[in-house]
């Protein structure tokens, strides 16, 4: 078994006060990365983040070699099923992708197309501009397929050269590192997204300020991280599964974001929340691991592990709709644009 992280106390990354209040220490419940980690608040801002944190020097030993998101291979499958005429429908009609030809789309694929508007706009960002796409922490270049195949100009982000070098089978323009500390031209995206990115940068303020730098007038950046002041944090404390200890270096919630944010120059415009059925599953599993027999810990990875579809979650995600319109989803996912200039007075 490798060595355990060495940690280092560091000063809040939103405000930069450094007096904590420490409120548990655990290991990492779902890779087993050897070490036991600190959550700790700001007593100037609120924020909740590892203090102290992962030495920076030994950041990447947070990822083992089969880190799922590394792991994964471009999905072309998925590319091929969201071309289909309901799809391209909605996105012309529904979120601005003028472009796309719907001559061939019949009566029955717009029936469909209604029933499949909630995952289309979950999944597809609305067009906007000349279509530039950034994808900061594009891992394996997934997301960024998926755009290019509805008519975006893509790039991305990637800190894990492993990664980054899949992610280059999608398209040349990734750049390896961390974006708080990359040099890209300014106003050059009309789409700046980052999905499950910023809780594990060691400076997240640096990196949303560059991601507005990089967004050109007009542009909209999507950022989606894990919400640590909705109700799986508040009942599964330190075995909520959003954690992720120690790869989670911030969590956020969505007083902290927005503090974020609007320091960094930008401002919120929306913000949806909902919460992932396994998601619950693996924090019931991380809740049990230490308090039950080896038989009930196994029948709940058989069911995690089935939650891929069917009637369990279904019904996990009927209950949790309403915890997405009273903020307390276990993800939030922040819409947010340039900061409207002050006007001049004399």
């Amino acid at each position: 078994m490798s060595a355990a992280l060495e940690l280092e106390p560091i000063a809040c990354p939103l405000c930069g006060a450094p007096a904590v209040t420490e409120l548990c220490v655990e290991r990492d419940l779902a890779l087993g990365v050897p070490g036991r980690f600190p959550l700790a608040r700001c007593e100037g801002c609120g924020l909740l983040y590892q203090n102290p944190r992962v030495r920076r020097d030994q950041l990447d030993r947070m990822y083992p070699a089969d880190y799922p998101p590394h792991a994964r291979d471009p999905d072309l499958a998925r590319v091929l099923r969201d071309r289909s005429p309901a799809v391209r429908w909605l996105l012309a009609r529904r979120l601005g992708y003028a472009h796309i030809d719907t001559r061939d789309v019949t009566p029955g694929d717009r029936v469909r197309a209604r029933l499949r508007r909630r995952r289309v706009v979950k999944n597809f960002p609305p067009w906007r501009g000349r279509g530039r796409l950034l994808d900061v922490g594009c891992a394996t270049g997934r997301f960024l397929q998926q755009m290019a195949a509805v008519g975006w100009r893509v790039g991305g982000i990637e800190l894990d050269p492993v990664a980054a070098a899949k992610a280059r089978t999608v398209t040349p323009d990734i750049v390896v590192g961390d974006p708080a500390e990359i040099e890209l031209a300014p106003a050059s995206f009309d789409l700046v997204t980052a999905f499950h990115v910023v809780e594990h940068l060691p400076d997240p303020a640096g990196a949303v300020r560059n991601m507005l730098r990089w967004l050109a007038p007009g542009g909209l950046m999507i950022v989606e991280v894990p919400n640590v002041g909705g109700w799986g944090g508040t009942l599964f404390g330190r075995f909520w599964s959003g954690l992720d200890f120690p790869r989670h270096l911030i969590h956020f919630t969505p007083a902290t974001m927005r503090a974020l944010v609007e320091r960094s120059g930008g401002r919120i415009v929306d913000e949806w929340h909902w919460s992932k059925p396994r998601w619950i599953i693996r924090s019931v599993r991380f809740w049990l691991a230490d308090r039950t027999t080896t038989p009930a810990r196994l029948a709940l990875a058989a069911l995690d592990s089935r939650l891929g579809g069917g009637l369990v979650k279904l019904a996990l995600e009927l209950v949790l709709k309403a915890a997405g319109p009273a903020r307390r989803g276990e993800v939030a996912r922040y819409f947010i644009e340039h900061a409207k200039a002050a006007p001049c007075t004399s």
